[in-house]
């Protein structure tokens, strides 16, 4: 009896150092590589890796939440305004319950469409995962080099980054 317990909590040890060992880490916080994805819309794909060699703003809101919709609409007018669209890209996914809702959105905050995508399903619990949004949406400033060297960037500090 002795002998079978020893050898299931060795395979059971053996199981657990391996499985630690192989499984992907994924961390969202500051320093980290942002985690990659690619989302479609229409007949338009894009991927986090296309964006390599410029900082990204990634946005992540939905209207029932109102502080990421601000944010998304101050950031969006950041980018205009500034006009940092050479060094500069904005990439901003929604969440809300239905594609309708989050077009009409788009229409009525006057955000670009074109840095706007919906994610729904599997791929918004995907995206909610990987950048741990389960305690609200947020944004990340993501580098040149695809690590996240910001959360939540207030418009004061991407003035003093892109020295404006």
């Amino acid at each position: 009896m002795k002998k079978a317990i020893f050898i299931i909590v060795v395979f059971a040890v053996f199981l657990i150092s391996v499985s630690a060992h192989t499984s992907k880490v994924i961390d969202s916080s500051e320093g980290y590589v942002a985690p990659f994805f690619s989302i479609e819309r229409n007949d338009t794909s894009v991927s986090l890796d296309e964006f390599k060699g410029k900082y990204v703003l990634l946005t992540f809101w939905a209207s029932k939440d109102a502080n990421s919709r601000i944010k998304c609409r101050e950031y969006t007018s950041f980018v205009r305004d500034m006009k940092l669209e050479n060094h500069f890209t904005q990439l901003s996914i929604n969440f809300d319950c239905s594609e309708r809702l989050f077009n009409e959105i788009v229409k009525l905050d006057k955000l670009d469409a074109s840095t706007q995508f919906y994610a729904q399903g599997d791929k918004a619990l995907q995206l909610i995962r990987e950048y741990q949004l389960e305690d609200g949406y947020h944004s990340f400033l993501i580098d040149k080099q695809g690590k996240i060297v910001e959360k939540d960037p207030s418009i004061t500090s991407l003035k003093k980054i892109f020295n404006y």
